[in-house]
């Protein structure tokens, strides 16, 4: 079993399996897409040259029988499948709930057939499906040290203390290398966040002094890569403070560990990851 929803540019879902408009014959397209091997031919040797490769774009047919009355159901998904506009698909099996975002390219329909049908093509730029829910990995470089039952001496005792160098491991539970969105909130001033990849030794240094408040945004997300800074509720790009040799981290799937720190207060510092896995098919 599985189910269908489909969301317009206004946000609007239409439920597509179990809905007593529409009986679904065929969605194509849901299996890992189509790549492209680029390769260059070498003069009297046997075979080719390997250059590079590339996943094309994902076309998703959805094939849709339409039950009475039909002139009206059918014009309903015209408000939901608009050619040249995006449509967003949610799909859930028993082993995955993702979604992917496209543009409508086609809707075609067999008006003088019996039972009236539509095709619907949809093409998607970014070609792999995404979880419906992000997951997220918090440094806490404060560790509690309050339990009960206690007893507080006359020297006191301390309620918690602060962990530096910190590593976590980040899990990539796609079965594809994705990036990721990190988030950096200052307690007080923190002078040159860095973090790295103890894996790959792969690192960002960012040369910025963050005050108390600040909150730093770094995506390394393929097509969205930014840094941001937001302070006193003002958004600015500073990845031109990204220090030279860095790395925009790509998680592999499966376990990748990291930690941070700052040349100055990082014990100011919060940082958090929040990871979308990603698939090649469903």
């Amino acid at each position: 079993m599985y189910e269908l929803i489909a969301q317009n540019k206004y946000g609007e879902q239409l439920k597509m399996t179990n809905n007593p408009r529409y009986v679904i014959t065929d969605v194509d397209g849901l299996y890992p897409p189509e790549g492209t091997i680029n390769t260059t031919q070498v003069a009297n040797t046997d075979g080719s040259v390997f250059n590079s490769s590339r996943i094309n774009d994902r076309v998703i047919t959805i094939t849709i029988a339409i039950n009475a009355p039909a002139e009206a159901n059918r014009i309903l998904l015209y408000r939901y499948f608009k050619t040249k506009y995006p449509v967003r698909l949610y799909y859930k099996n028993g082993t995955r709930d993702v979604y992917i975002d496209g543009y409508v390219s086609k809707f075609s329909v067999e008006y003088f057939e019996k039972k009236q049908t539509a095709q619907i093509e949809i093409t998607c730029p970014m070609a792999l499906f995404r979880a419906t829910k992000e997951s997220s990995t918090e440094f806490s470089n404060i560790e509690n040290m309050f339990t009960f039952p206690f007893a507080i001496e006359e020297a006191g005792v301390p309620f918690s203390y602060i962990v530096l160098g910190e590593q976590k491991t980040i899990i990539n539970g796609g079965d594809v290398e994705t990036g990721v969105v990190i988030r950096l909130n200052a307690l007080g001033t923190v002078k040159n966040p860095k973090i790295y990849n103890v894996d790959t030794i792969d690192h960002m240094i960012l040369n910025v002094t963050m005050q108390a408040g600040d909150e730093i945004t770094i995506n390394t997300r393929k097509k969205e890569k930014s840094i941001t800074l937001l302070r006193d509720g003002v958004m600015t790009n500073i990845v031109g403070r990204l220090e030279a040799g860095s790395t925009w981290f790509n998680l592999l799937p499966g376990d990748n560990v990291f930690t941070y720190e700052a040349d100055e207060l990082p014990e100011n510092l919060q940082c958090t990851f929040i990871i979308n896995n990603q698939f090649e098919g469903v």
